[in-house]
Parts: C-alpha cells; sequence; structure tokens
C-alpha cells in the first residue's frame, strides 16, 4: 500500500501505547477499542499483535494493522468457513487461518430458516458467514444473514467456485479497510493519493482495491472476501475463475497502478 516509508508507531504485544490516547470530546464519546488491541479495565490498553498502530480521532476509534496469518475472531467480521459435520442444531464448521479449532453455525441462522425449510449442509460446503458470538472461552458462533435486516445480505452457501489464501491485511483491504486508512492517513498529512502532486509528505498511497475495480471493468466474476483470508471467486468459466484469483494474489504488494498493469498483463496471458 505505500510507495516509501514503512509504516510508523509500530507495536508489540506488551508494548505501552507510544502515543497518547485523545482526550474525550464534548459529548463524552469514549475511544473504540479494535483489533489488534486488548482494554484492561479501568483505562490501561495494551497491543495483543505486532503491527501499526493507527489512531482515528474523528471516528473515535484505535486499533492495530496487521498482517499476519492467524486470524482472531472479531464480532460482526465476515468470514468463510467450511462445514466440517452436522449436529441436532448446529453444523460445525471450521474457519480457515482461525485461532479457533470449532465454529458453531445454529441450523435456523439463515434468511427465512425453519426446522423444514433450512439449508441441508454435507461436509466440505462452503459458507459466507458473520462473527454473531466471539469469546475467548468459548467457541466462535456465525449467522448467514444481516441480524438487521433479516435478510442473506450476501451470505450463505458459497457453490461453485475456487478458493485462494491471502494475508489477513489483503483480506481488510479488498474489504474496504484500505481506503479508510488512506483517507485516514490523507487527513493526518502522512501520505498522498496515488496520482495526486504537490504535497510534500513521504510517500504515495493505494486503497487497494485497484486490483478488484480493474477485473470489474473488464471481466465478469463473483466475490467474496473473508477477514480470515480467504478469498472466493466464481465466474461461467474456470480461466475467467483462475485469471481473477491470481490477480487478487498476486497484488498484495503492487501499487494501484502496477495492480492494473498486472490484471491487464493477466488477461492477455489466459487469453480472455
Amino acid at each position: 500500500m505505500f510507495a516509501d516509508e514503512p509504516p510508523e508507531n509500530l507495536v508489540l504485544p506488551g508494548d505501552t501505547l507510544p502515543i497518547p490516547l485523545p482526550a474525550p470530546t464534548a459529548k463524552g464519546a469514549a475511544m473504540k477499542v479494535g483489533p489488534g488491541l486488548a482494554h484492561i479495565p479501568p483505562d490501561t490498553i495494551i497491543p495483543v499483535i505486532a503491527g501499526e498502530l493507527n489512531v482515528d480521532e474523528k471516528k473515535r476509534m484505535i486499533w492495530v494493522e496487521s498482517d499476519g496469518k492467524r486470524y482472531t475472531p472479531h464480532l460482526h467480521d465476515p468470514v468463510i468457513a467450511i462445514i466440517n459435520r452436522s449436529s441436532s442444531d448446529f453444523y460445525h464448521c471450521t474457519i480457515p487461518h482461525s485461532r479457533s479449532t470449532t465454529a458453531l453455525l445454529p441450523h435456523l441462522a439463515f434468511e427465512n430458516a425453519t426446522k423444514k425449510t433450512r439449508p441441508q449442509l454435507n461436509p466440505g460446503c462452503v459458507v459466507y458467514a458473520r462473527i454473531s458470538l466471539a469469546s475467548k472461552h468459548m467457541d466462535p458462533e456465525l449467522e448467514c444473514f444481516d441480524a438487521a435486516t433479516s435478510k442473506a445480505g450476501g451470505f450463505g452457501e458459497l457453490k461453485g467456485g475456487m478458493l485462494f489464501d491471502v494475508s489477513l491485511g489483503m483480506a481488510r483491504r479488498l474489504l474496504g479497510d484500505g481506503k479508510k486508512l488512506r483517507q485516514l492517513k490523507i487527513r493526518q498529512g502522512l501520505v498522498r493519493a496515488e496520482g495526486e502532486t504537490g504535497k510534500k509528505v513521504k510517500g504515495a498511497m493505494c486503497s487497494g482495491l485497484e486490483v478488484v475495480e480493474e477485473l470489474g471493468q473488464r471481466l465478469g466474476f463473483e466475490i467474496a472476501v473473508g477477514r480470515n483470508g480467504k478469498v472466493w471467486v466464481d465466474s461461467e468459466d474456470v480461466r475467467t475463475t483462475l485469471c481473477c484469483g491470481r490477480c487478487i494474489v498476486e497484488s498484495e504488494f503492487l501499487t494501484g497502478e502496477e495492480q492494473r498493469r498486472l490484471v491487464r498483463e493477466k488477461i492477455k496471458e489466459f487469453g480472455l
């Protein structure tokens, strides 16, 4: 994502935060502690993973950005899981790359599901789900619908297609976090947007979504991204699916323009 300088404010597990936390606002809004940090009452916050500490005073958020390979379940995260077996009330799933060995998906955690109409999922089926319960003392629970609307919202069984592995950082960028992080750093004056000139800052920063945007302009495909580092891609033919997957996997450390060039080269290579 960065063209030049390494990330600032690097932290390791157990470190003291290198920057003071912003003071409470007039409305009394507290800081929201995001991934990579642990809150120890009353007011101690420590990193639990290695990465770059980010503070967004506007949105009152603090979190650690990391490209680790081991996923820790967090509430409301979208994940790609694999069905292992079924019991009386739950599907027992595996969340690839997760610290949790098992996750539970209730039979009725689907849009308009009843005991008679619920999906019949066999071992090996792939589902796109959301974390509905995350606790270090319990196995995480999943749901395949949007609890706010009771609609599927894109969640459910993923039929056909192929799965590809990416880093957790790449998965977050594909879900839009890279764009939010870029906007934060531009506001802070730390970087400039790619293609923008005239600003005396250390380097340019892309959003990480350029590869998907370029693919979407040239090819027809479906994609589902899990924060656990799994990407599902499907299209009308295998060559297109493989081309899209290869572009996404190989674009992680490229700038925005390099991602677009990679897509053009891969489309020619696959004869699409």
